[in-house]
């Protein structure tokens, strides 16, 4: 399996199975893998570290059919189980399916919105994945969009927070965005964590999302609490790209 997709190691404690079953695959004894795995899963069938196991030697196989019933196996046991919403990911991408790939690795995303490997696969899938009517359409000029630019100083230059919330909203928000942003940019600074690239936020009623712009800018995205972590982003980030253009023109 590709390294974008791959699952994560062994989990601690877990069966001695899985660590013999995971070195023979490693080393391309992928019968006896098969074996060793199978074998673990008649004493402990509900272990979806096991299914994951036996999903990734089933996908290096050749038999993603045989892989996608390991995978399915895994998220009964365990649902949103991480390496099994990769390996469907990759099953799906490996057979040109970008748009399954891509509701995989969102999912996946909502479990581990940090997790730089998911996201760099999910832009690797998204790249894939030809544009069309369905993109969501940018309008930093729209204060109904949910998108909103705003200055280092918390001042409102561009967009709102959708379309129930007025001015008032949305300069609240401005000021809180920019107060938001530079507190975290200075705690990543204290602990030696280089640069902030985002910050997501949920809350009950919506997710959110801050990126830095530019210099002395930030964006924030607002959609609902149903809308997954790696589209909210997605789009996020395709707003900060225009707001950057957007902030140059005026330079």
């Amino acid at each position: 399996m590709s390294d974008s997709f791959s699952a994560s190691s062994t989990p601690v404690g877990a069966p001695s199975f899985l660590d013999l079953g995971e070195r023979l695959r490693q080393h391309g004894q992928l019968d006896a893998a098969a074996t060793v795995t199978m074998n673990g899963l008649r004493q402990w069938p509900t272990l979806a570290a096991g299914h994951d196991l036996l999903g990734r030697i089933e996908a290096d196989r050749g038999d993603d059919r045989a892989a996608a019933e390991a995978w399915g196996a895994a998220l009964a046991c365990e649902p949103g189980h991480l390496g099994a919403l990769k390996g469907l990911a990759f099953l799906a991408f490996r057979g040109h399916d970008f748009a399954a790939a891509e509701r995989h690795l969102e999912l996946a995303v909502a479990r581990a919105p940090h997790d730089a490997t998911l996201l760099s696969a999910l832009d690797r899938v998204r790249s894939r994945r030809p544009s069309g009517p369905a993109d969501e359409p940018i309008r930093l000029d729209d204060p109904a969009s949910g998108l909103l630019l705003c200055d280092a100083d918390g001042m409102r230059l561009s967009g709102g927070v959708g379309p129930e919330r007025g001015a008032d909203a949305a300069d609240a928000a401005a000021a809180e965005t920019a107060g938001l942003l530079r507190e975290a940019t200075r705690s990543a600074r204290l602990l030696g964590l280089g640069g902030v690239k985002y910050l997501v936020v949920e809350c009950a009623d919506a997710r959110l999302a801050v990126l830095p712009v530019a210099p002395g800018a930030a964006l924030l995205a607002v959609r609902s609490a149903a809308t997954p972590i790696g589209r909210l982003l997605a789009i996020a980030q395709r707003a900060a790209g225009v707001a950057t253009q957007w902030i140059g023109g005026l330079e």
